[in-house]
């Protein structure tokens, strides 16, 4: 298997090229991204592309190849944008070290991030009930006994609801 720390600049050149050639398979916000028929004619030129320099290459090796990029990309663009944010001058923000960098800023502006999960929500939900109990049982103690008639006695019994 290569690995992409070996391939050359020029091959790296014209696959990410390639790649951005086929916006089915990185721009979100496009029709043609669910376009299934799309994404596997990329896919397959993508492919054919990569053959050429490791014969044993298919679609999920390719995919892979994809995701790796685009995951050491995005670590970069983290480090640049948190570096940015620290209030760093100019001359200190972080510079990339990922040589194909630049090629990649197209996608940048096409992650998607993720919902989090988060119990927030949940822990608030669980105090606003017990609040409600509470209330409604400091309201219920604080009030005044009722007297009830007993059924087989003319004595009052007195009750707290």
């Amino acid at each position: 298997m290569t690995d992409t720390r070996y391939w050359s600049k020029d091959f790296m050149l014209i696959f990410i090229e390639e790649y951005k050639c086929h916006p089915c398979l990185w721009k979100i916000i496009s029709k043609e991204y669910i376009n299934k028929n799309l994404k596997n004619e990329a896919y397959e030129k993508l492919v054919k592309l990569y053959k050429s320099i490791y014969p044993e290459a298919n679609r999920d090796f390719v995919v892979k190849k994809i995701q790796s990029l685009r995951g050491s990309f995005r670590k970069e663009a983290k480090k640049v944008e948190e570096s940015k944010r620290s209030g760093a001058s100019a001359n200190d923000v972080y510079v990339p070290s990922l040589g194909y960098y630049d090629m990649l800023l197209f996608t940048k502006d096409q992650e998607i991030p993720t919902s989090s999960i988060s119990n927030i929500s949940d822990i608030q939900e669980s105090d606003n009930l017990e609040e409600q109990y509470v209330e409604h049982v400091d309201v219920s103690l604080s009030e005044e006994s009722t007297p009830i008639k007993g059924k087989e006695s003319n004595e009052n019994t007195e009750v707290s609801i």
